[in-house]
Protein backbone atom coordinates (compact mmCIF):
# COMPACT_ATOMS: atom_id res chain seq x y z
CA UNK A 1 0.00 0.00 0.00
CA UNK A 2 2.88 2.39 0.82
CA UNK A 3 4.38 1.72 -2.62
CA UNK A 4 1.04 2.61 -4.17
CA UNK A 5 1.01 5.92 -2.32
CA UNK A 6 4.49 6.90 -3.44
CA UNK A 7 3.90 5.86 -7.06
CA UNK A 8 0.61 7.79 -7.09
CA UNK A 9 2.38 10.81 -5.64
CA UNK A 10 5.10 10.52 -8.28
CA UNK A 11 2.52 10.49 -11.07
CA UNK A 12 0.84 13.57 -9.66
CA UNK A 13 4.16 15.41 -9.44
CA UNK A 14 4.89 14.58 -13.08
CA UNK A 15 1.53 15.90 -14.28
CA UNK A 16 0.89 18.83 -11.94
CA UNK A 17 1.82 22.31 -13.05
CA UNK A 18 2.51 25.15 -10.69
CA UNK A 19 -0.74 26.48 -9.24
CA UNK A 20 -1.13 30.00 -7.94
CA UNK A 21 -3.21 28.92 -4.97
CA UNK A 22 -3.25 31.02 -1.85
CA UNK A 23 -2.68 29.26 1.47
CA UNK A 24 -4.57 30.05 4.67
CA UNK A 25 -2.66 28.26 7.41
CA UNK A 26 -4.57 28.08 10.72
CA UNK A 27 -2.71 26.88 13.81
CA UNK A 28 -4.66 26.35 17.05
CA UNK A 29 -2.94 25.98 20.40
CA UNK A 30 -3.70 23.01 22.70
CA UNK A 31 -6.70 21.90 20.63
CA UNK A 32 -7.55 18.27 21.13
CA UNK A 33 -9.89 16.28 18.87
CA UNK A 34 -12.88 16.95 21.13
CA UNK A 35 -14.85 18.68 18.37
CA UNK A 36 -18.32 18.03 17.01
CA UNK A 37 -16.94 16.88 13.65
CA UNK A 38 -14.72 14.38 15.47
CA UNK A 39 -17.70 12.90 17.29
CA UNK A 40 -17.96 15.12 20.38
CA UNK A 41 -21.60 16.19 20.02
CA UNK A 42 -21.47 18.29 23.21
CA UNK A 43 -18.96 20.71 21.66
CA UNK A 44 -20.23 23.67 19.67
CA UNK A 45 -17.78 23.99 16.78
CA UNK A 46 -19.94 24.73 13.70
CA UNK A 47 -17.27 26.56 11.72
CA UNK A 48 -14.57 23.93 12.07
CA UNK A 49 -17.25 21.31 11.39
CA UNK A 50 -18.15 23.07 8.13
CA UNK A 51 -14.51 23.32 7.14
CA UNK A 52 -14.21 19.56 7.62
CA UNK A 53 -17.45 18.90 5.72
CA UNK A 54 -16.14 20.94 2.80
CA UNK A 55 -12.83 19.06 2.62
CA UNK A 56 -11.01 16.15 4.22
CA UNK A 57 -10.60 15.43 7.92
CA UNK A 58 -7.93 13.10 9.29
CA UNK A 59 -8.85 11.18 12.45
CA UNK A 60 -5.42 9.67 13.10
CA UNK A 61 -3.13 12.68 12.74
CA UNK A 62 -0.28 12.92 15.23
CA UNK A 63 2.23 15.62 16.10
CA UNK A 64 5.85 14.60 16.60
CA UNK A 65 6.12 15.85 20.19
CA UNK A 66 3.27 16.98 22.42
CA UNK A 67 4.53 20.39 23.42
CA UNK A 68 4.01 23.73 21.66
CA UNK A 69 7.56 24.82 20.89
CA UNK A 70 8.83 21.50 19.53
CA UNK A 71 5.69 20.60 17.62
CA UNK A 72 5.63 23.96 15.86
CA UNK A 73 9.35 23.95 15.09
CA UNK A 74 9.04 20.47 13.60
CA UNK A 75 6.00 21.36 11.49
CA UNK A 76 7.42 24.62 10.18
CA UNK A 77 10.87 23.20 9.42
CA UNK A 78 9.63 19.85 8.15
CA UNK A 79 12.19 18.10 10.36
CA UNK A 80 11.72 15.46 13.07
CA UNK A 81 12.46 16.57 16.64
CA UNK A 82 15.46 14.23 16.88
CA UNK A 83 17.39 16.24 14.32
CA UNK A 84 19.50 19.21 15.32
CA UNK A 85 18.19 19.13 18.88
CA UNK A 86 14.70 20.36 17.99
CA UNK A 87 13.30 18.28 20.86
CA UNK A 88 15.07 20.57 23.34
CA UNK A 89 12.63 23.37 22.52
CA UNK A 90 15.24 25.97 21.61
CA UNK A 91 14.56 28.67 19.04
CA UNK A 92 14.53 27.67 15.37
CA UNK A 93 16.78 30.59 14.48
CA UNK A 94 19.44 29.12 16.79
CA UNK A 95 19.01 25.44 15.91
CA UNK A 96 18.19 25.68 12.21
CA UNK A 97 19.50 29.00 10.88
CA UNK A 98 19.95 27.70 7.32
CA UNK A 99 16.88 25.46 6.98
CA UNK A 100 14.25 26.42 4.42
CA UNK A 101 11.21 26.69 6.68
CA UNK A 102 7.70 26.41 5.27
CA UNK A 103 7.03 30.14 5.18
CA UNK A 104 10.41 30.91 3.61
CA UNK A 105 9.80 28.14 1.08
CA UNK A 106 6.63 29.88 -0.08
CA UNK A 107 8.37 33.25 -0.14
CA UNK A 108 11.16 31.74 -2.25
CA UNK A 109 8.50 30.54 -4.67
CA UNK A 110 7.05 33.98 -5.25
CA UNK A 111 4.43 34.16 -2.49
CA UNK A 112 3.67 37.10 -0.27
CA UNK A 113 3.87 35.77 3.29
CA UNK A 114 2.38 37.13 6.49
CA UNK A 115 1.55 35.90 9.97
CA UNK A 116 -0.72 36.95 12.78
CA UNK A 117 -0.73 35.26 16.16
CA UNK A 118 1.32 32.36 17.42
CA UNK A 119 2.95 30.34 14.64
CA UNK A 120 6.39 29.66 16.07
CA UNK A 121 6.57 29.31 19.84
CA UNK A 122 9.44 31.73 20.26
CA UNK A 123 8.52 35.31 19.45
CA UNK A 124 11.91 36.05 17.92
CA UNK A 125 11.44 33.11 15.57
CA UNK A 126 8.17 34.53 14.30
CA UNK A 127 9.72 37.96 13.84
CA UNK A 128 12.79 36.48 12.13
CA UNK A 129 10.71 34.24 9.86
CA UNK A 130 8.08 36.76 8.79
CA UNK A 131 9.85 40.09 9.35
CA UNK A 132 7.62 43.13 8.90
CA UNK A 133 4.72 40.87 7.92
CA UNK A 134 4.38 39.55 11.48
CA UNK A 135 1.34 41.28 12.94
CA UNK A 136 0.76 39.88 16.43
CA UNK A 137 -0.60 42.70 18.62
CA UNK A 138 1.42 43.61 21.65
CA UNK A 139 -0.09 42.58 24.97
CA UNK A 140 0.13 43.97 28.46
CA UNK A 141 0.75 41.88 31.57
CA UNK A 142 3.44 39.78 29.87
CA UNK A 143 1.00 38.68 27.19
CA UNK A 144 -1.36 36.76 29.44
CA UNK A 145 -4.40 38.48 28.00
CA UNK A 146 -6.62 39.12 31.02
CA UNK A 147 -9.36 41.74 30.97
CA UNK A 148 -11.05 41.94 34.38
CA UNK A 149 -9.64 44.30 37.03
CA UNK A 150 -9.54 41.43 39.55
CA UNK A 151 -7.25 39.36 37.33
CA UNK A 152 -5.01 42.32 36.49
CA UNK A 153 -4.67 43.12 40.20
CA UNK A 154 -3.66 39.53 40.96
CA UNK A 155 -1.05 39.61 38.20
CA UNK A 156 0.39 42.85 39.54
CA UNK A 157 0.82 41.21 42.94
CA UNK A 158 2.30 38.03 41.48
CA UNK A 159 5.62 39.58 40.49
CA UNK A 160 7.43 36.27 39.97
CA UNK A 161 5.27 34.74 37.23
CA UNK A 162 2.75 37.49 36.37
CA UNK A 163 0.01 34.88 36.11
CA UNK A 164 -3.56 35.31 37.17
CA UNK A 165 -6.49 32.90 37.32
CA UNK A 166 -6.67 29.75 35.21
CA UNK A 167 -9.84 31.04 33.55
CA UNK A 168 -11.67 34.33 33.00
CA UNK A 169 -14.78 35.28 31.00
CA UNK A 170 -15.52 38.99 30.76
CA UNK A 171 -18.69 40.23 29.06
CA UNK A 172 -16.85 41.89 26.18
CA UNK A 173 -16.61 41.82 22.39
CA UNK A 174 -14.51 39.08 20.78
CA UNK A 175 -11.77 41.53 19.80
CA UNK A 176 -11.11 42.56 23.40
CA UNK A 177 -9.38 39.22 23.91
CA UNK A 178 -6.31 38.54 21.83
CA UNK A 179 -7.59 35.85 19.45
CA UNK A 180 -10.44 38.04 18.30
CA UNK A 181 -8.04 40.94 17.70
CA UNK A 182 -5.55 38.67 15.91
CA UNK A 183 -8.33 37.44 13.66
CA UNK A 184 -9.48 40.97 12.86
CA UNK A 185 -5.91 41.91 11.93
CA UNK A 186 -5.59 38.77 9.80
CA UNK A 187 -8.81 39.63 7.97
CA UNK A 188 -7.49 43.11 7.23
CA UNK A 189 -4.19 41.67 6.04
CA UNK A 190 -6.04 39.17 3.85
CA UNK A 191 -7.80 42.06 2.12
CA UNK A 192 -4.48 43.79 1.47
CA UNK A 193 -2.92 40.58 0.14
CA UNK A 194 -5.90 39.94 -2.13
CA UNK A 195 -5.12 43.10 -4.09
CA UNK A 196 -1.67 41.87 -5.10
CA UNK A 197 -1.06 39.73 -8.17
CA UNK A 198 1.09 37.34 -6.15
CA UNK A 199 -0.47 34.41 -4.26
CA UNK A 200 -0.21 34.59 -0.49
CA UNK A 201 0.71 32.36 2.43
CA UNK A 202 -1.15 33.75 5.44
CA UNK A 203 -0.45 32.03 8.76
CA UNK A 204 -2.94 32.70 11.55
CA UNK A 205 -2.22 31.40 15.05
CA UNK A 206 -5.06 31.17 17.58
CA UNK A 207 -3.80 30.90 21.16
CA UNK A 208 -6.89 29.44 22.83
CA UNK A 209 -7.70 26.94 24.22
CA UNK A 210 -4.21 27.26 25.75
CA UNK A 211 -4.10 28.29 29.41
CA UNK A 212 -5.24 30.62 30.75
CA UNK A 213 -8.73 29.81 29.49
CA UNK A 214 -9.91 33.34 28.67
CA UNK A 215 -12.72 34.27 26.30
CA UNK A 216 -15.84 36.46 26.13
CA UNK A 217 -18.60 35.42 28.52
CA UNK A 218 -21.05 34.43 25.78
CA UNK A 219 -18.93 31.36 25.04
CA UNK A 220 -18.90 30.34 28.71
CA UNK A 221 -22.69 30.66 28.66
CA UNK A 222 -22.90 28.18 25.78
CA UNK A 223 -22.06 25.41 28.23
CA UNK A 224 -24.43 25.24 31.22
CA UNK A 225 -22.78 23.87 34.34
CA UNK A 226 -25.14 20.89 34.39
CA UNK A 227 -23.90 19.81 30.94
CA UNK A 228 -20.27 19.44 32.01
CA UNK A 229 -18.97 16.07 33.17
CA UNK A 230 -15.69 14.84 34.60
CA UNK A 231 -13.41 12.60 32.59
CA UNK A 232 -14.20 8.89 32.65
CA UNK A 233 -10.45 8.20 32.77
CA UNK A 234 -9.88 8.39 36.49
CA UNK A 235 -6.60 6.48 36.79
CA UNK A 236 -3.25 6.21 35.10
CA UNK A 237 -3.03 3.44 32.49
CA UNK A 238 -2.55 0.07 34.13
CA UNK A 239 1.06 -1.19 33.97
CA UNK A 240 2.26 2.06 32.39
CA UNK A 241 5.82 3.33 32.82
CA UNK A 242 6.03 5.37 36.02
CA UNK A 243 7.23 8.51 34.22
CA UNK A 244 4.99 8.18 31.16
CA UNK A 245 2.45 10.73 32.42
CA UNK A 246 3.04 13.98 34.26
CA UNK A 247 0.46 15.28 36.67
CA UNK A 248 -0.23 18.98 36.09
CA UNK A 249 2.70 21.00 34.81
CA UNK A 250 1.83 24.58 33.88
CA UNK A 251 -1.62 24.44 35.52
CA UNK A 252 0.14 24.80 38.88
CA UNK A 253 1.25 28.34 38.14
CA UNK A 254 -2.24 29.87 38.22
CA UNK A 255 -3.20 31.38 41.53
CA UNK A 256 -6.65 29.77 41.85
CA UNK A 257 -5.34 26.22 41.37
CA UNK A 258 -4.25 24.19 44.44
CA UNK A 259 -0.56 23.39 44.35
CA UNK A 260 -0.91 19.69 45.20
CA UNK A 261 -2.30 17.79 42.22
CA UNK A 262 -4.63 15.62 44.29
CA UNK A 263 -6.28 18.74 45.69
CA UNK A 264 -8.09 19.60 42.45
CA UNK A 265 -11.64 19.02 43.60
CA UNK A 266 -14.48 18.07 41.29
CA UNK A 267 -15.93 21.59 41.22
CA UNK A 268 -12.62 23.08 40.05
CA UNK A 269 -12.15 20.30 37.49
CA UNK A 270 -15.64 20.90 36.10
CA UNK A 271 -14.99 24.63 35.81
CA UNK A 272 -11.71 23.99 34.00
CA UNK A 273 -13.40 21.68 31.51
CA UNK A 274 -16.20 24.18 30.98
CA UNK A 275 -13.65 26.94 30.44
CA UNK A 276 -11.72 24.84 27.92
CA UNK A 277 -14.89 24.10 25.95
CA UNK A 278 -15.79 27.80 25.94
CA UNK A 279 -12.38 28.66 24.52
CA UNK A 280 -12.83 26.03 21.80
CA UNK A 281 -16.07 27.71 20.74
CA UNK A 282 -14.36 31.11 20.87
CA UNK A 283 -11.61 30.07 18.45
CA UNK A 284 -14.19 28.25 16.32
CA UNK A 285 -15.95 31.59 15.85
CA UNK A 286 -12.65 33.12 14.72
CA UNK A 287 -12.23 30.34 12.15
CA UNK A 288 -15.69 31.27 10.90
CA UNK A 289 -14.66 34.91 10.59
CA UNK A 290 -11.61 33.96 8.54
CA UNK A 291 -13.64 31.76 6.20
CA UNK A 292 -16.30 34.46 5.80
CA UNK A 293 -13.58 36.91 4.83
CA UNK A 294 -12.31 34.50 2.17
CA UNK A 295 -15.83 34.35 0.75
CA UNK A 296 -16.34 38.11 0.95
CA UNK A 297 -13.11 38.74 -0.97
CA UNK A 298 -13.89 36.08 -3.56
CA UNK A 299 -10.82 34.06 -2.57
CA UNK A 300 -12.41 30.78 -1.52
CA UNK A 301 -12.11 29.11 -4.93
CA UNK A 302 -8.41 29.88 -5.13
CA UNK A 303 -7.30 29.24 -1.55
CA UNK A 304 -6.10 26.10 0.20
CA UNK A 305 -7.04 26.07 3.87
CA UNK A 306 -5.31 23.85 6.41
CA UNK A 307 -6.30 23.77 10.08
CA UNK A 308 -4.26 21.90 12.68
CA UNK A 309 -3.68 21.70 16.42
CA UNK A 310 -0.14 21.78 17.77
CA UNK A 311 -0.90 18.88 20.16
CA UNK A 312 -3.71 17.34 22.15
CA UNK A 313 -4.56 17.91 25.80
CA UNK A 314 -5.66 16.24 29.03
CA UNK A 315 -8.54 17.65 31.07
CA UNK A 316 -8.20 15.50 34.16
CA UNK A 317 -7.80 12.38 32.04
CA UNK A 318 -5.55 9.79 33.73
CA UNK A 319 -5.74 12.10 36.77
CA UNK A 320 -3.52 14.48 34.81
CA UNK A 321 -3.75 17.86 33.09
CA UNK A 322 -2.18 19.55 30.06
CA UNK A 323 0.02 17.70 27.53
CA UNK A 324 3.54 16.18 27.54
CA UNK A 325 3.13 12.46 26.84
CA UNK A 326 3.20 9.90 24.02
CA UNK A 327 -0.41 8.94 24.76
CA UNK A 328 -2.78 9.47 21.86
CA UNK A 329 -4.84 11.95 23.86
CA UNK A 330 -1.82 14.29 23.68
CA UNK A 331 -0.42 13.52 20.22
CA UNK A 332 -3.66 13.14 18.23
CA UNK A 333 -4.81 16.48 16.79
CA UNK A 334 -7.46 18.03 14.54
CA UNK A 335 -6.11 17.97 10.99
CA UNK A 336 -8.28 19.36 8.20
CA UNK A 337 -7.58 20.35 4.59
CA UNK A 338 -9.93 22.29 2.35
CA UNK A 339 -8.85 22.58 -1.29
CA UNK A 340 -10.29 24.35 -4.35
CA UNK A 341 -12.40 21.93 -6.39
CA UNK A 342 -11.49 19.11 -4.01
CA UNK A 343 -13.79 16.34 -2.87
CA UNK A 344 -15.99 17.19 0.10
CA UNK A 345 -16.95 15.33 3.24
CA UNK A 346 -13.99 12.96 3.23
CA UNK A 347 -12.84 11.32 6.45
CA UNK A 348 -9.57 9.40 6.57
CA UNK A 349 -8.57 6.87 9.22
CA UNK A 350 -5.09 6.56 7.69
CA UNK A 351 -2.29 7.51 10.11
CA UNK A 352 -0.62 10.79 9.15
CA UNK A 353 1.91 13.10 10.76
CA UNK A 354 1.94 16.84 11.34
CA UNK A 355 5.20 16.76 9.39
CA UNK A 356 3.11 15.99 6.30
CA UNK A 357 1.67 19.51 6.16
CA UNK A 358 4.76 21.04 4.53
CA UNK A 359 5.14 18.57 1.62
CA UNK A 360 1.37 18.33 1.13
CA UNK A 361 0.98 22.09 0.71
CA UNK A 362 3.97 22.13 -1.62
CA UNK A 363 2.42 19.49 -3.86
CA UNK A 364 -1.03 21.06 -3.80
CA UNK A 365 0.56 24.29 -5.04
CA UNK A 366 2.51 22.46 -7.74
CA UNK A 367 5.87 23.18 -6.10
CA UNK A 368 8.84 20.84 -5.74
CA UNK A 369 9.08 19.38 -2.24
CA UNK A 370 12.41 20.31 -0.58
CA UNK A 371 14.74 17.36 -0.06
CA UNK A 372 15.26 18.04 3.65
CA UNK A 373 11.58 17.52 4.53
CA UNK A 374 10.94 14.39 6.62
CA UNK A 375 7.19 14.14 6.10
CA UNK A 376 5.42 12.88 2.99
CA UNK A 377 2.72 14.35 0.83
CA UNK A 378 -0.71 12.95 1.62
CA UNK A 379 -2.35 14.39 -1.49
CA UNK A 380 -3.34 10.89 -2.75
CA UNK A 381 -5.60 10.56 0.29
CA UNK A 382 -7.58 13.57 -0.93
CA UNK A 383 -8.86 11.32 -3.70
CA UNK A 384 -8.98 8.00 -1.81
CA UNK A 385 -8.89 8.45 1.99
CA UNK A 386 -8.50 4.69 2.55
CA UNK A 387 -4.99 4.56 1.08
CA UNK A 388 -1.98 3.85 3.27
CA UNK A 389 -3.85 2.41 6.26
CA UNK A 390 -0.75 0.39 7.18
CA UNK A 391 1.48 3.43 7.66
CA UNK A 392 3.42 3.78 10.91
CA UNK A 393 3.84 7.29 12.33
CA UNK A 394 6.20 8.41 15.06
CA UNK A 395 6.15 10.62 18.13
CA UNK A 396 8.50 11.11 21.05
CA UNK A 397 8.62 12.58 24.51
CA UNK A 398 11.72 13.23 26.66
CA UNK A 399 11.82 12.94 30.42
CA UNK A 400 13.44 16.19 31.46
CA UNK A 401 13.31 16.03 35.24
CA UNK A 402 16.74 16.43 36.81
CA UNK A 403 16.40 13.31 38.94
CA UNK A 404 16.36 11.33 35.70
CA UNK A 405 19.39 13.16 34.31
CA UNK A 406 17.43 14.45 31.32
CA UNK A 407 18.51 11.31 29.50
CA UNK A 408 15.40 9.21 28.85
CA UNK A 409 13.42 9.50 25.65
CA UNK A 410 10.10 7.83 24.98
CA UNK A 411 9.85 6.84 21.32
CA UNK A 412 6.43 5.89 20.00
CA UNK A 413 5.45 3.99 16.85
CA UNK A 414 1.75 4.37 16.10
CA UNK A 415 -0.27 2.31 13.65
CA UNK A 416 -3.99 2.47 12.94
CA UNK A 417 -4.44 -0.06 15.77
CA UNK A 418 -1.50 0.19 18.17
CA UNK A 419 0.57 2.68 20.13
CA UNK A 420 3.94 1.11 20.97
CA UNK A 421 6.44 3.01 23.14
CA UNK A 422 10.04 2.32 24.08
CA UNK A 423 11.59 4.36 26.88
CA UNK A 424 15.29 4.62 26.10
CA UNK A 425 18.27 5.79 28.15
CA UNK A 426 20.00 7.94 25.57
CA UNK A 427 23.52 7.62 26.97
CA UNK A 428 23.53 3.84 26.53
CA UNK A 429 20.65 3.06 24.18
CA UNK A 430 19.17 0.71 26.76
CA UNK A 431 15.41 0.28 26.66
CA UNK A 432 14.28 0.73 30.27
CA UNK A 433 10.55 0.21 29.71
CA UNK A 434 8.06 -0.61 26.96
CA UNK A 435 4.34 -0.02 26.49
CA UNK A 436 1.73 -1.31 24.05
CA UNK A 437 -1.85 -0.09 23.78
CA UNK A 438 -4.35 -1.93 21.59
CA UNK A 439 -6.96 0.53 20.32
CA UNK A 440 -9.16 -2.22 18.94
CA UNK A 441 -10.11 -3.29 22.47
CA UNK A 442 -8.87 -0.27 24.44
CA UNK A 443 -9.30 2.96 22.42
CA UNK A 444 -8.66 5.17 25.45
CA UNK A 445 -5.34 3.48 26.29
CA UNK A 446 -6.17 2.36 29.82
CA UNK A 447 -3.96 -0.75 29.95
CA UNK A 448 -0.42 -1.48 28.82
CA UNK A 449 -0.53 -5.01 27.34
CA UNK A 450 3.14 -5.31 26.44
CA UNK A 451 3.44 -8.30 28.79
CA UNK A 452 0.72 -10.24 26.99
CA UNK A 453 2.46 -12.95 24.93
CA UNK A 454 -0.33 -12.94 22.36
CA UNK A 455 1.07 -9.61 21.09
CA UNK A 456 4.60 -10.94 20.60
CA UNK A 457 4.44 -10.65 16.79
CA UNK A 458 3.05 -7.10 16.83
CA UNK A 459 5.61 -5.97 19.39
CA UNK A 460 8.48 -7.36 17.33
CA UNK A 461 7.19 -5.66 14.19
CA UNK A 462 6.69 -2.25 15.82
CA UNK A 463 9.98 -2.43 17.71
CA UNK A 464 11.84 -3.10 14.48
CA UNK A 465 10.07 -0.20 12.80
CA UNK A 466 10.91 2.08 15.69
CA UNK A 467 14.53 0.96 15.83
CA UNK A 468 14.95 1.55 12.11
CA UNK A 469 13.42 5.00 12.38
CA UNK A 470 15.69 6.00 15.25
CA UNK A 471 18.85 4.58 13.69
CA UNK A 472 18.23 6.34 10.37
CA UNK A 473 17.62 9.70 12.04
CA UNK A 474 20.42 12.25 12.19
CA UNK A 475 20.30 13.12 15.87
CA UNK A 476 22.69 14.77 18.24
CA UNK A 477 23.16 11.88 20.64
CA UNK A 478 24.47 8.40 19.95
CA UNK A 479 21.91 5.65 19.90
CA UNK A 480 22.67 1.98 20.12
CA UNK A 481 19.73 -0.37 20.46
CA UNK A 482 20.21 -2.87 23.28
CA UNK A 483 17.81 -5.80 23.47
Amino acid sequence: MLTTLYSFQSNINEKKEKQNYNVLFIAIDDLRTELNCYGASHIKSPNIDKLAADGIMFKQAHVQQAICMVSRASIMSGIRPEKKGIYTGKAVQDLLPDVLTMNKFFKQNGYNIASCGKIYHHGLDTKNQFGDDEMTPKSTWTGKGYVTPEAIEKIALNTEFHRGPAYEFADVHDTIYKDGLNTLNAMRKMEVLSKDDKPFFLAVGLSKPHLPFTAPKKYWDMYPAASIHLSDLKKRPENSYRQAIRTRGELNSYYNIPQQYDEIDDATALNLRRAYYACVSYVDAQVGNLMNQLDKLGLRENTIVVLWGDHGYKLGDYNSWCKWTNMNIDTNVPFIFNTPNGKKGLVSESPVEALDIYPTLAELCGLEIPLHVDGQSIVPLFDDPTLNMDRIVYTQWPITRQDYDRTIMGYSAKSSRFNYVEWVKLSTGKVVATELFDHEIDPMETKNVVGDLSYKKEIKFLSEKLSKRIKTTDHDHKFKKID
